[in-house]
Parts: C-alpha cells; sequence; structure tokens
C-alpha cells in the first residue's frame, strides 16, 4: 500500500460570516443614501443662494414682487371676491392642530 491518504481533505471553510457581510453592505448603503441626502440639501441651499443673489444683482422686479404677494397671502387675513375669507398659515395650522386634538 501506499504512503497516501485516500480521503479527500473536503473544502475549508471561509471563515466570514454571511452576516458581516450583509451588515457591512447595509451600513455602506445607509452611508451612501446619507452622503446623497446631504448632497441635494447642500446644492439645493446653493442654489437658493445663487437665486438670491442673481434677483438683487439684476433686481428681477416681477421675482421679487411675486415673492412679496405670497408671502402677504401666507401671513395675512384677507376676503375673497366670493365671500370667503383666508388666514394666515400658522393660526390655521394651530387651529387644525386644535382641532385634531378635540
Amino acid at each position: 500500500m501506499s504512503s497516501h491518504d485516500l480521503h479527500s481533505p473536503g473544502v475549508e471553510p471561509e471563515g466570514v460570516s454571511l452576516q458581516a457581510i450583509f451588515g457591512s453592505i447595509a451600513i455602506s448603503a445607509v452611508l451612501v443614501v446619507i452622503l446623497v441626502a446631504i448632497g441635494v440639501t447642500l446644492s439645493a441651499q446653493k442654489f437658493q443662494e445663487i437665486k438670491l443673489e442673481m434677483t438683487e444683482a439684476t433686481g428681477y422686479p416681477v421675482l421679487r414682487e411675486s415673492n412679496m404677494e405670497g408671502a402677504a397671502k401666507l401671513s395675512g387675513y384677507s376676503k375673497g371676491m366670493d365671500g370667503s375669507y383666508t388666514i394666515p398659515i400658522e393660526r390655521a395650522m394651530e387651529l387644525e392642530a386644535q382641532e385634531s386634538n378635540q
């Protein structure tokens, strides 16, 4: 007989758990989502700053006037042509919150 072992040694386990792999993937995905959210927020903020600078520099009177009219409608009381009334958005939200708590 020969001195060779006839039994196959089999496959040695890799030693990396499936849980560790999925954990790494999950953490990476969360980090990517957070970084994308930060990037979107910063770019939106930068866009608003540039828009404000351009409005001030060029004087876009229509844009400025529209923004002022919109802010006035959201923060003031008025009576509509059809007899309806508008109230400030903050007051409307307070009333809705009070109504939902009753």
